[in-house]
């Protein structure tokens, strides 16, 4: 390895999110412990061992010892869905899914991007599983599918990007900023308060023309193409093989640990956006909420990824109480 490969391999690591190294512990572990707490059946175990040490190099040990523990209510949850839905028998199989082509390999056959699957079972009757593992500390619902802004005016045919560049570059000119990069420009506005202040109203003014937009155009479409929206870019639902669960592990040493288990296709959310009229409607400033015969789907949110103005847009789908 050149020392132009030391530092970009230093470089990515240092920019690796909490998140991130605390997804891998779980999901990592969760499959071994279904593998039956050994290697051997983890098909392509000797990858996820080696990523799995050196992610518990990058944190904690009280942050190893939560992920571990809800690794384990996980899989104590999933195979009990598992007994009960059809999955008959023990788990032969396991293998960990975020290489770009595993997914496909395991199952012999292509599989859609969309696919959210982390971890593969495979049962003594040859049955797959996928399973879409998600580990947090709140006893909240985890939000949806999380799309970028372009993916999402690109599928529905809108100009959103304009609304960013116009409305940004304006707001610059009138606050007076120096032409910097935007890591420059968070720190300038940081240091001073009122110029924040401003920049924060109007971030979230362009948040709300951005959810305006939208909404104008969802306002249009027939309850057939909302329906086939959502379920492609926000829940996942159209793309099924291999067939997937969504497993949540919760909790911290103090409060204990638990686990849930979601089905996308049998859902009552999904039960509801197939069969009821939908609407949709503005919540708060920066929001679209979704709800099908008078049931509450979702919210489709606006954000930016942190210092308005200054970092870039993103999209989230959000659990509607």
């Amino acid at each position: 390895m050149n020392m132009k490969e030391i530092i970009e391999n230093f470089n990515r690591a240092m920019h690796e999110s909490k998140n991130t190294v605390g997804a891998d512990i779980n999901e990592i572990t969760y499959g071994y412990y279904a593998a039956g707490s050994s290697w051997d059946n983890f098909v392509n175990g000797e990858e996820a061992r080696t990523k799995l040490k050196d992610r518990m190099e990058q944190t904690s040990p009280e942050e190893i010892k939560d992920q571990q523990a809800r690794a384990k209510a996980m899989l104590d949850s999933t195979m009990e869905w598992a007994a009960q839905n059809g999955w008959e028998g023990n788990i032969s199989k396991v293998w960990w899914t975020a290489r770009p082509g595993v997914l496909s390999q395991a199952v012999g056959k292509e599989v859609s991007a969309g696919n959210p699957t982390d971890i593969l079972f495979q049962f003594d009757n040859e049955e797959f599983l996928g399973i879409s593992a998600k580990s947090t500390k709140r006893a909240a619902d985890i939000g949806f599918k999380n799309p970028g802004v372009r993916p999402i005016a690109s599928a529905l045919g809108i100009d959103l990007n304009s609304i960013v560049e116009n409305e940004s570059t304006k707001a610059i000119l009138d606050l007076d900023i120096p032409q910097m990069t935007a890591k420059e420009r968070k720190k300038f506005l940081r240091s001073d308060a009122a110029l924040k202040s401003a920049a924060d109203e109007i971030g979230r003014k362009i948040l709300g023309m951005l959810r305006d937009s939208l909404y104008a155009h969802l306002d249009t479409m027939d309850d057939d193409d909302i329906r086939n929206h959502i379920l492609e870019y926000w829940m996942d639902a159209g793309a099924n093989y291999p067939y997937y669960i969504k497993v949540t592990g919760r909790g911290t040493d103090k409060r204990g640990y638990t686990a849930t288990v979601s089905d996308p296709i049998k859902n009552e959310k999904y039960k509801a956006l197939m069969s009821e009229e939908i609407t949709v409607s503005k919540v708060g400033s920066d929001s679209i909420g979704i709800t099908a015969g008078g049931s509450r789907i979702m919210k489709m949110r606006f954000k930016y990824e942190s210092q308005k103005l200054a970092s870039s847009l993103k999209m989230s789908g959000d659990p509607w109480k």
